[in-house]
């Protein structure tokens, strides 16, 4: 049970929360992001997404030490903190999301990470076990466990939160498992197998890589059949992440003649597919080991959003045929030029920024600016959004930095 403390910090919380959510500022960046996501309007919405640990130094101390109001409180306070200090194009929903407490058990339960701490304690380096290195001996170790979801856990927790704080803020079930389920196969295959293997095995055993990536997309179509069956999926289409960073607020979504009465499906939300790890191998074999399993799952998705770190211009041939194809990464390893010039307005540009302008040892306001106005300049006839990720920091001076870069390109943006 909440403490009277920890019931005052979480009612002072929300209050701020709600009048920043519903405020004509997030109105006017949904808007900036229905506009661009619907390809009406060039609006040019950017985020910039703490990757690594700049967040921490921006936020102030958590004070709550129940496990559910801990949770609470870093998600108001993250919101509120990012508003206060990044100006950018950030919205959360007006209300407080309570995600379904579903379990999807590991496929592969023989792998095994090692990591090492950097100097700042961040443990994001690892080194795998590389259980499946040679797929024709170990093909046997991939195991199905059964999906469940805990209502009375989730039920438990929206309870707390609008006997905390419901009449401030309201609480609604939300589900992020969605979103991903076309996501992750290559970087799967790259964990349990090894990307020298991998990419070799592609060569060695074709079959092999195909039986692989098949068991992936069934396992994973079948979650997304099983969240269909027991009603657990919803809504997408708001203040949420549809990708790699990505704000999906669109209109478009759900089905315009979706009830109060009826579930929602798959095909009301966005989907989300990447293969970062097929950037050293040609289209024609993206083609043939990774697009057809992907688009199993793709194509029961309302809008799909593509991409992650691999240069999308050289897979761009294959990645078209998503019949729901609304937005790409831009990775800072791919050719602006020959996006642009191959979409024109029929999608969204979705930039990544190379994370060194921001976040290197020193930050150069002049190279910033260079580097935001070459995309602005190659993308003048796109619709495109700039996705700042990858952001880990080098040092504690990013305060500042974020400030600076958010009125660098606000100022770009409108002139």
């Amino acid at each position: 049970m909440a403490t009277s403390k920890e019931r005052e910090r979480l009612r002072t919380l929300a209050g701020a929360y709600a009048e920043i959510v519903n405020s004509d500022e997030m109105n006017r960046r949904r808007e900036r992001w229905r506009l661009s996501n619907t390809l009406q309007e060039r609006t040019v919405p950017f985020v910039i997404e703490d990757n690594g640990t700049f967040f921490n130094d921006l936020m102030p101390e958590l004070e709550c030490e129940g496990v559910s109001e801990w949770k609470f409180e870093k998600y108001l306070l993250q919101c509120i903190t990012n508003y206060e200090t990044i100006d950018d194009d950030r919205v959360c929903p007006p209300y407080l999301p309570v995600d379904w407490k579903i379990t999807r058990p590991s496929l592969c339960p023989s792998l095994e990470y090692t990591r090492v701490p950097d100097a700042t304690g961040r443990e994001l380096g690892y080194e795998t076990n590389t259980p499946l290195a040679d797929l024709a001996d170990n093909l046997h170790l991939l195991k199905r466990g059964e999906f469940s979801v805990s209502r009375e856990e989730t039920y438990r927790v929206l309870a707390l939160a609008e006997d905390l704080f419901g009449d401030i803020l309201p609480a609604r079930i939300t589900n992020n498992h969605t979103v991903g389920c076309p996501a992750a196969m290559a970087n799967k295959a790259v964990t349990w197998m090894g990307m020298e293997n991998f990419y070799i095995a592609m060569m060695d055993q074709p079959e092999n890589v195909h039986r692989f990536f098949d068991f992936l997309a069934t396992e994973a179509l079948d979650f997304l059949n099983w969240m269909r069956d027991e009603k657990l999926i919803r809504d997408n289409s708001g203040e949420y992440c549809c990708g790699s960073g990505s704000i999906g607020y669109t209109d478009e979504l759900p089905r315009p003649d979706i009830t109060d009465e009826d579930d929602f499906l798959p095909e009301d939300c966005w989907g989300f597919a990447e293969a970062q790890e097929a950037v050293g191998i040609s289209n024609d074999m993206f083609a043939e080991f990774i697009f057809p399993y992907q688009n199993r799952l793709a194509e029961h998705f309302g809008l799909i959003y593509y991409g992650c770190c691999e240069p999308v211009h050289t897979l761009w041939p294959t990645v078209k045929q998503f019949k729901n194809l609304r937005k790409m990464t831009i990775s800072p390893w791919c050719d602006q030029q020959i996006m642009a010039d191959a979409v024109g307005k029929d999608f969204v540009l979705s930039r990544k920024p190379h994370p060194m302008q921001l976040c290197g040892e020193n930050f150069d306001p002049q190279s910033f600016t260079d580097h935001i106005k070459e995309t602005l300049d190659i993308s003048q006839n796109n619709f495109v959004e700039l996705i700042f990720r990858d952001t880990c920091t080098l040092n504690g001076a990013m305060r500042e930095r974020v400030a600076v870069a958010c009125s660098i390109i606000k100022n770009l943006i409108s002139n």
